[in-house]
């Protein structure tokens, strides 16, 4: 899918689990967390694409994702050639590893137990990292200033108004992680290629069998179904997701259409009034 499509599948399912699971269990969690939380997811369903020469996350951060990159298609094509059956195809480069449900668990278990370990230098960078993705990932519907300014912004403000500050976002920092790349491997599912979600699994003699719906309910990635259905759907439910669990979200746009209604029916200044507007 593309970049937008993943970004707002990774904030939704975000913002549904921030927003949703703390009151199944009778506890609460602020804005701030909720939308940390979703940001991170929506910047983590980038990641899995770092197998991609072209992508988003490969392109990022200059010289620094084109490293990761470089250093994430080798270790793919490797763990493809040491666990491929007998009727897998191709080289494991793209949609690989970080395709699969194992991937997701292991880098979301390696945020978490770093993050743990070493507190703020780990979830501020992870933070920041995540962010900027997302940014990046949602400004083909809002194009705006540039990501990686945006995001320090935001990671500072993490660092300063979420309670225990970057620090206190370890205990959910690898669930966010490991959640926005599997969401991004559900999403490729449902394209025409698949995703191998469940390797090492052999399904039909292949460990890196192409789990997807059914091939009448896939479509092309980047094609026409794509934009004019799954991007617009997928970006209501995130606005629609957002209004509903973070808190003050549906007063501030009460407060928000009032104030708009109240200057629409204000009368023209008359010509040459003094005092304040």
């Amino acid at each position: 899918m593309l970049g937008v499509s993943h970004a707002t599948s990774g904030a939704a399912l975000g913002l549904a689990v921030a927003g949703l699971a703390p009151q199944a269990v009778g506890m609460s969690a602020t804005a701030g967390e909720i939308l940390a939380f979703a940001g991170v997811a929506a910047g983590a369903a980038l990641l899995p694409d770092l197998d991609h020469p072209s992508s988003t996350a490969t392109r990022r951060f200059s010289w620094a994702s084109w490293l990761a990159a470089h250093g994430v298609r080798p270790l793919s094509a490797l763990v493809f050639r040491l666990t491929r059956g007998p009727r897998d195809s191709g080289r494991g480069t793209h949609r690989g590893l970080t395709h699969t449900l194992a991937g997701a668990l292991l880098l979301g278990g390696g945020v978490a137990v770093a993050s743990a370990r070493w507190g703020t230098p780990v979830t501020a960078g992870v933070l920041f990292v995540c962010l900027a993705l997302a940014i990046k990932g949602l400004d083909g519907l809002v194009p705006g200033p540039p990501s990686l300014v945006i995001a320090a912004g935001l990671t500072w403000a993490c660092e300063t108004l979420l309670p225990g500050g970057t620090a206190g976002t370890a205990g959910w920092l690898g669930l966010a992680v490991g959640l926005g790349m599997l969401v991004h491997s559900l999403g490729d599912a449902v394209t025409e290629s698949g995703a191998p979600l469940l390797w090492p699994v052999p399904i039909r003699g292949r460990h890196w069998y192409p789990v997807g719906t059914p091939r009448p309910l896939r479509f092309r990635a980047g094609g026409r179904v794509e934009a004019l259905v799954v991007a617009p759907l997928l970006t209501a439910a995130t606005l629609a997701l957002a209004v509903y669990v973070v808190p003050g979200a549906l007063d501030a746009l009460v407060d928000l259409r009032d104030r708009l209604s109240a200057l629409a029916r204000r009368p023209d200044r008359p010509a040459g009034a003094v005092g304040r507007w």
